[in-house]
């Protein structure tokens, strides 16, 4: 096998609570994520020697993207003179809140362990995808998962309800680590994700017990966020709320022609908006 194409899905999340600020720097996490339909496509092909990125948006450096970097550190780690090609179609905005690019990581980790045959485990593949970002190792396994400590520790969780998620991504973005610095202490603890989970568990509505602590932060910032969320639930979403530290707002809908009517409504090139579907996995192979 010299080629493998594969799609990165993105993530939201249907709950986000910061439990503390750990002395590394870093917060301990307890969040319910869900994998989505809209996805990355990559397209790796193995080489010689070196590693070439090319995409279909404008990268200020090849060598910061993480698509590269995990290349970089998969051949580190297995001690490989080898190199890859990589071409990336992105479809997710940048700066979403929604692990474009740590799927994208998560999607060439995958791929070069089964084209130069490694036969790395999934854990271990997760463990080497740690060290890059916190959402790697879930967007290598994906579905419906109880993510914890910085987010590396998941939980296979019952698959979440047919649901229509329409996406709003404002046209600001944010850093996250500057939303985390603004977290203050009566913020920590936990207050949505045990009360998700029982309900996914029990086959229960979910949509009553969706809820992310940083919004309260990131809309302070971007105070679109709220008026998203408005729009969404009187238009008919079930729940909606703003996924990872942002920006992008999320409304779950139970019926398929309002979440197309919402998008139709509100779609110019003011903004990126687009519906999906809950999906099992965080990364598909694209049979060619």
């Amino acid at each position: 096998m010299q080629s493998i194409v594969v799609d990165a899905h993105g993530k939201i999340n249907l709950t986000l609570d910061v439990l503390r600020r750990r002395e590394d720097g870093y917060h301990d996490i307890k969040s319910v994520m869900q994998s989505i339909g809209i996805a990355d496509r990559l397209i790796i092909n193995k080489q010689n020697e070196g590693i070439e990125l090319e995409t279909n948006i404008h990268i200020t450096t090849e060598r910061k993207n993480l698509a590269w970097r995990a290349a970089e550190l998969f051949f580190e780690t297995m001690d490989l003179k080898a190199g890859v090609k990589i071409k990336l179609i992105k479809n997710l905005p940048l700066s979403a809140g929604l692990a474009g690019g740590s799927g994208n990581a998560a999607a060439v980790l995958w791929a070069l362990n089964k084209l130069y045959k490694t036969d790395l485990s999934l854990s271990e593949l997760q463990e080497i995808g740690a060290s890059l970002g916190a959402d790697i190792p879930f967007c290598l396994q994906g579905g419906t998962l109880l993510a914890e400590g910085i987010g590396d520790q998941l939980t296979k969780l019952p698959d979440l309800p047919q649901y229509y998620i329409v996406l709003v991504k404002p046209n600001q973005s944010v850093s996250t680590q500057r939303i985390y610095q603004s977290l203050t202490n009566d913020m920590f603890g936990e207050r949505y994700s045990s009360g998700l989970i029982q309900r996914l568990r029990a086959n229960l509505d979910i949509s009553a017990a969706c809820g992310n602590v940083l919004q309260g932060v990131t809309s302070m910032m971007i105070a679109e966020i709220d008026l998203w969320q408005e729009r969404m639930l009187h238009e008919g979403a079930k729940a909606s709320i703003m996924s990872g530290s942002g920006p992008t707002v999320f409304g779950l809908f139970a019926e398929k022609t309002d979440a197309i009517q919402f998008c139709q409504k509100w779609k110019d090139r003011k903004r990126w908006i687009a519906w999906t579907t809950p999906v099992s996995t965080g990364l598909s192979q694209v049979k060619e």
